[in-house]
């Protein structure tokens, strides 16, 4: 499955409730989601195998996006410290 980023421009905060059930009948898993309130934006996190099917899950909520992008996670590397580079 792709991870797909999903943008929704509100002031309402989401709910927790709706998008615990947003695979429903749908290819579709709820990983997290950032609430950003100074600019009254939510990020969402899915993973599918489709933008198509990300967008007609979050339509069955109620929800229209206003954007869906394909997202690749990064993971962090460990800290390195200096003093052991120098050596």
């Amino acid at each position: 499955m792709t991870e797909y980023l999903v943008e929704l421009y509100s002031a309402a905060d989401p709910d927790p409730a709706a998008l615990a059930r947003l695979g429903d009948g749908h290819a579709v898993r709820y990983l997290r989601s950032i609430l950003i309130r100074g600019d009254e934006t939510c990020l969402h996190l899915v993973a599918a195998d489709s933008a198509e099917q990300v967008a007609a899950a979050f339509h069955q909520l109620g929800l229209e996006a206003d954007r869906i992008v394909e997202a690749v996670g990064l993971q962090p590397t460990p800290a390195v410290d200096n003093e052991e580079r120098k050596a």
